[in-house]
């Protein structure tokens, strides 16, 4: 059986084709696809999706179709999360996205879109138990920051899960503080609830003895420490990074011009790409991890577990 997940972020559209084998306990990617729409541009001061959003998301969406072959035949689980949870003008576009790409979403909360992006990790992290003996550990916390949001969740062995998701992401953050400076002046604003939220799961017995990163900044970071021309999920699996990692790509970013920032990320993550840097190494710092786990699983995988499951 094969089913199609779709992730629409706030500021990356992400698709995979994976089947599912062995009675749902195996899910393995056959097709991905992954482009940058930009769904939160300007959110932040109009309260509204802005019809270049809508332009790229429906674009992304038709090479999608084409690219994993999707059909009228095939089983497809679309979710969206904070950009249209927090969009007054949420029901038109959504309508207007299905009407030119014939793909229906579902807009979860927060908690929802939690719990669905730490499926894939955690499967994928009993994979990597067998070849890394460190992560044999009983609880992890796993951060997912995208556009507009980011996730926290803790996860033991017991699969009790804590979990909660922030309204600061990447694009949000670069709406909201203009600077990478003014961000991290700022940054007591936006940690002192999360850094709450951790301590509260830890005063519950949920410590987390390691840090799980699959959100595109520490991808990209990882993608760049290992010198990739092209960007590949699987290279970047199992890598570890540390803050001097995000500092060092940061420097070297910001000493670029705007033409070769554009060349090396794309037109659409070139101004945000020193925000996501900058907000991850915070996360980092105020929760008190000097190292981060990388992967690449997220909602979109998750969206396919959570279908098999029946938990949506």
């Amino acid at each position: 059986m094969e089913i199609i997940g779709i992730d629409l972020g706030s500021n990356s559209l992400r698709g995979v084709r994976m089947e599912v084998r062995n009675n749902g306990k195996e899910f393995v990617a056959i097709k991905e696809y992954d482009s940058t729409v930009r769904a939160a541009e300007g959110l932040e001061e109009s309260g509204e999706i802005c019809k270049a959003a809508v332009c790229r998301i429906v674009e992304g969406l038709l090479q999608m179709r084409e690219k994993l072959g999707i059909s009228s035949e095939d089983t497809v689980v679309a979710l969206t999360t904070q950009a249209m949870r927090k969009a007054r003008n949420q029901k038109a576009v959504l309508q207007e996205i299905f009407e030119k790409s014939g793909i229906s979403f579902r807009v979860i909360n927060g908690e929802m879109e939690a719990k669905i992006t730490a499926l894939a990790p955690k499967l994928a992290l009993e994979r990597l138990k067998l070849q890394k003996h460190k992560y044999q550990q009983d609880c992890f916390l796993l951060v997912d920051m995208g556009g507009a949001s980011s996730e926290f969740i803790i996860c033991n062995s017991q699969n009790i899960e804590f979990a909660k998701s922030f309204e600061i992401g990447i694009v949000s953050a670069k709406d909201r503080f203009k600077s990478v400076e003014n961000l991290k002046a700022c940054k007591d604003m936006f940690l002192k609830p999360i850094v709450e939220f951790v301590e509260s799961c830890r005063k519950k017995g949920a410590i987390p003895k390691f840090l799980v990163a699959n959100s595109g900044t520490p991808t990209l970071v990882c993608a760049f420490k290992l010198g990739l021309k092209t960007y590949n999920p699987r290279a970047v699996f199992g890598k570890e990074l540390v803050n001097a990692d995000f500092n060092a790509m940061l420097e070297e970013f910001l000493a670029l011009n705007k033409e070769s920032q554009i060349s090396l990320v794309g037109t659409y993550k070139a101004d945000v790409v020193p925000f996501g840097i900058a907000l991850f190494t915070c996360f980092m710092e105020a929760l008190g991890f000097e190292e981060c786990l990388v992967m690449d699983e997220g909602l979109r995988e998750g969206a396919v577990i959570a279908h098999t499951l029946g938990m949506i």
